[in-house]
């Protein structure tokens, strides 16, 4: 990254007095961003300068500071690598959604200054210190709330998004050249191995659920009607295979009562804005934007929440008559919407609110819904996320016959390789069973003996 010249790429002239003595010398050399001829010169007696050895290193660092001010002014001030940075987020958030930006404006502030931080140098920043930075990145860095070391989808990400910045300054010639262009950063192998182990865990076995929803009842139904709707929702899930995004942003207008289905066409934008400040957005691909059919359950469940809504504002709206009265203060905070799935605030359910409920140990006798569940059954083992009911979806589909592109349409998946990767997991324990059962059959055993 650095550029600056040295004595090999100047040529040096003097200019001499009627002594024959030298009063200025000159330094030709090629302006290295544009090609062009250029020279710079320094006077003798204006510096006091006594020999050629003085001239020119006075020249070089005369060269070198008219480059670097030059190289600033065209780089619109652009100096560092958290200025480098902000350009790019700017031009990069107006081609994506908004949820996307979201994500990696959190990625930016928390991760990337562990990574680079935002006041070193571009000029500084070679492919040895991106390499030395990225090894003990990837070495010590932990996530902050949970203290494990980044998963290698952050690591990832945070290679993908530098490669990014470095390339949006070499188009817009804040830098000569990308360090990335030089480096192949590369992912710990246990981050793989994490990965996989992972992958082993995303979704729910038939014991598991029946484990899981036993706790989930019993805490909803005794925590009181403010959280059952988080039952209905773990239920939907179950049974559609929806985002939580996608569940959240469902509203009356998106059921078909005649046909027994849902238009899956919004997705709910929550992440980093006030609950007055939610919007709908486009879903996270074209193939999402789907129609999912609904089974009886599934049809109840969204007659009971819109029931269970309908009331909720009818009542706030009679307590509003009076908010002078002590009753209507804990609604004050209330906002009205037609969500489906929302708390007794009117705010739809989000991923921080799903994920907030089943992980809490503060407020909840027994601490999450994990740990609840392992003390009644030790052989759960399983982590609880939104995204883990979708799975099991997936996999139960799977284990139902469905084919690959059938369940690919029904989940709104774009891509094969999630869908694939269950599918091929749920088969595999099918074919334990299936060998299991082949060892049961003895056609033929005694003429064997």
């Amino acid at each position: 990254m650095k550029t600056d010249v040295s004595i090999d790429d100047l040529k040096f002239t003097n200019q001499y007095d009627e002594n024959k003595k030298p009063n200025k010398t000159f330094a030709h050399f090629s302006d290295p961003n544009t090609g062009k001829a250029r020279k710079v010169s320094v006077n003798w007696s204006t510096y006091k300068i006594s020999s050629e050895k003085t001239a020119k290193r006075l020249l070089i660092d005369r060269v070198n500071r008219t480059l670097e001010k030059e190289r600033i002014i065209k780089a619109g001030g652009v100096v560092t690598f958290g200025q480098l940075k902000e350009k790019w987020f700017e031009s990069w958030a107006l081609t994506v959604k908004v949820q996307s930006t979201k994500t990696n404006r959190s990625i930016l502030k928390t991760v990337m200054p562990r990574m680079i931080p935002d006041d070193i140098l571009l000029s500084v920043i070679s492919p040895l210190y991106i390499q030395d930075r990225w090894n003990k990145f990837t070495r010590d860095a932990q996530a902050l709330q949970t203290g494990h070391p980044l998963s290698h989808s952050t690591l990832s990400k945070v290679r993908n998004i530098m490669k990014q910045i470095f390339g949006f300054g070499v188009i817009n010639e804040i830098i000569r050249v990308s360090p990335m262009h030089y480096l192949n950063l590369k992912v710990p192998k246990e981050r793989f191995e994490m990965l996989y182990e992972k992958k082993q865990f995303k979704f729910l076995e038939g014991q598991e659920i029946d484990w899981m929803l036993e706790i989930l009842y019993e805490v909803t139904t005794r925590e009181n009607s403010r959280v059952e709707f988080y039952f209905d929702s773990a239920v939907f899930l179950l049974h559609t295979g929806l985002r939580i995004g996608e569940l959240g942003a469902l509203t009356p207008e998106d059921v078909d009562f005649e046909n027994n289905c849902v238009h899956v066409r919004k997705n709910l934008v929550s992440q980093g804005l006030k609950k007055v400040e939610f919007q709908t957005g486009g879903t996270k691909t074209l193939s999402s934007n789907r129609i999912v059919v609904l089974n009886p359950i599934c049809l109840e469940i969204i007659l009971k929440r819109i029931q269970k809504n309908r009331e909720r504002q009818e009542y706030v709206q009679f307590m509003m008559v009076d908010k002078d009265t002590c009753y209507w203060y804990p609604f004050r905070n209330f906002i009205f919407t037609d969500y489906i799935f929302q708390n007794n605030m009117g705010t739809p359910i989000t991923p921080n609110l799903f994920t907030g409920f089943f992980n809490n140990k503060a407020s909840r006798s027994g601490g999450s819904l994990d740990e609840m569940i392992r003390e009644r059954y030790p052989d759960f083992n399983k982590h609880i996320t939104s995204h883990v009911f979708r799975y099991t979806h997936i996999s139960m589909l799977a284990e139902r016959g469905w084919q690959l592109k059938e369940i690919m349409d029904r989940v709104g998946h774009k891509d094969s390789k999630t869908t694939l990767e269950i599918y091929q997991q749920v088969t595999k324990d099918m074919r334990k069973n299936q060998e299991e059962d082949l060892k049961k059959i003895t056609i033929g055993s005694q003429f064997l003996d």
